[in-house]
């Protein structure tokens, strides 16, 4: 019988001291910075961000075998049709010129549904029946040349993503399908729950998945108390919570997706939203 090393990672991560637990978190999640030097967080809102994103993705999602190559070099889902869907982008600003370094997606339930469903419909379903307003969150991808060998950029986009999925939305849960040997990270350090099994996810060229879950309602609660003994430069509540980010824009008002835009996606791809 093979053991899964991750499987062992998080059981031994769970039953740690508290003294060895912190220190390991100092390394998983060294110097957490709210500001990044040249390095701006926004929702996509030209036709050239939406275009530039799809295909970061397509090229990250080809290259680690989630998608085939396509003669269309764009990554996207019929529910970035959904008015209240948002793709959020990471940009390197040097002088006159913007990078587009990092992307992820959050779709809104709609009557169309979520991508997932087409996988764990039961596990979402199962959410909904007790009334809760579920996001997904998804179409992930960071250009490698801008990991820095730190988590900042990734924790950047996920303080977007929370900030609009509560704020502006008003959602109780994020949930996302994600590669099992990345499970730990959701789990340990962000604390999303598993709410399904290991299943085999045609979505992302048949790699296996789990289906996770965030909620939102109790979110702040659980990272106070997970991180209430943990420095400031490697505390998530404090990331996430006790302080706004510069490089963060994210407008107050709610505002549709350029329509255009919309018309042409559903043109070329064939989508109805």
């Amino acid at each position: 019988m093979k053991i899964n090393k991750n499987f062992i990672k998080r059981k031994i991560y769970k039953i740690l001291p508290e003294k060895i637990k912190l220190k390991l978190l100092s390394v998983l999640l060294p110097a957490i910075e709210l500001n990044m030097e040249n390095i701006i967080f926004r929702t996509a809102v030209t036709p050239e961000d939406y275009l530039s994103a799809f295909n970061l993705v397509y090229k990250v999602f080809v290259k680690t075998g989630y998608t085939s190559p396509s003669p269309t070099p764009f990554r996207l889902a019929p529910q970035h049709c959904n008015h209240q869907s948002r793709v959020f982008i990471g940009i390197h600003k040097d002088g006159n010129t913007d990078k587009l370094i990092y992307s992820i997606s959050i779709f809104p339930d709609s009557k169309n549904g979520l991508p997932m469903d087409m996988v764990f419909k039961k596990e979402l379903d199962f959410l909904r029946s007790k009334g809760r307003f579920v996001v997904e969150a998804g179409h992930l991808a960071a250009d490698p040349s801008y990991k820095m060998n730190n988590m900042n950029i990734p924790m950047l986009g996920n303080k977007i993503l929370h900030q609009y999925a509560y704020r502006h939305l008003a959602a109780d849960d994020i949930v996302i399908a994600v590669h099992p040997r990345h499970r730990w990270i959701y789990e340990d350090l962000l604390l999303f729950e598993k709410i399904g099994e290991i299943k085999e996810y045609a979505y992302a060229n048949n790699n296996p998945a789990v289906a996770m879950r965030l909620d939102l309602r109790t979110m702040k609660e659980n990272y106070k108390k997970e991180y209430k003994n943990v420095t400031k430069k490697n505390n998530l509540y404090h990331f996430f919570f006790t302080e706004k980010s510069n490089s963060i824009i994210l407008p107050d008002q709610y505002f549709n997706i350029e329509e255009r835009l919309l018309e042409n996606l559903k043109d070329l791809y064939g989508f109805r939203s």
